[in-house]
């Protein structure tokens, strides 16, 4: 298991080229451009919901990732801390025998079905700042949970070694450049939002 510790912060979809125009301005160059198509699965009462898990199937360029996320905490600066394993998969079918030993013990892996899908062009920095090595991303898209759809505009920097320290000062220089407004919600988050407010 790792443990993911990210702040997210949301941004105006018409502020996405001013913020790529920032990150060229300090001399920062995108390390990856991807299109990320991401199908979350739970089962029909929504288990996993009340377990505060979640688990999705992403397809990245032409690999196959399968995710399974825990509840998380967040502290007072808006950095989330959860616990986050991952698999390679050959298709976009998805395992269950793989996070087996982590889904919680009552889930039965035959009632998962997929339940609402994110998708969205991911445009990622890796950058070192005071202390701490940081991978910025940029993400732009959509949530769909049929028959509804949301945007994606958010920014998302994820500590991947170093000093949280050097996390907040990078988030604070960028807050400087541009309208970035922390958001403690989850993308699954707000399509189980979007869900139930098709029920």
């Amino acid at each position: 298991m790792a443990a993911e510790l990210e702040l997210k912060m949301e941004i105006a979809p018409e502020d996405s080229s001013k913020f790529i125009a920032v990150m060229h301005s300090k001399g920062w160059e995108p390390a990856s451009s991807l299109m990320l198509a991401n199908c979350y699965y739970d089962t029909p009462q929504q288990e996993l919901k009340q377990a505060r898990v979640a688990l999705r199937v992403r397809r990245a360029g032409n690999q196959w990732i399968q995710t399974l996320k825990s509840a998380g905490v967040v502290d007072s600066n808006g950095i989330s801390t959860r616990g986050e394993w991952e698999w390679e998969l050959p298709s976009s079918e998805l395992n269950i025998d793989l996070a087996r030993e982590q889904l919680p013990s009552q889930i039965n892996g035959a009632a998962l079905k997929p339940l609402f899908t994110t998708d969205f062009k991911r445009t990622a920095w890796l950058i070192d700042y005071q202390g701490a090595c940081v991978e910025v991303a940029l993400d732009q898209g959509e949530i769909f949970a049929a028959p509804k759809r949301m945007p994606i505009s958010e920014v998302e920097l994820e500590l991947k070694s170093g000093a949280t320290s050097g996390l907040l000062a990078l988030a604070e220089l960028l807050k400087g450049e541009i309208d970035l407004q922390i958001s403690t919600v989850s993308k699954a988050e707000r399509a189980q939002r979007l869900l139930e407010s098709n029920l």
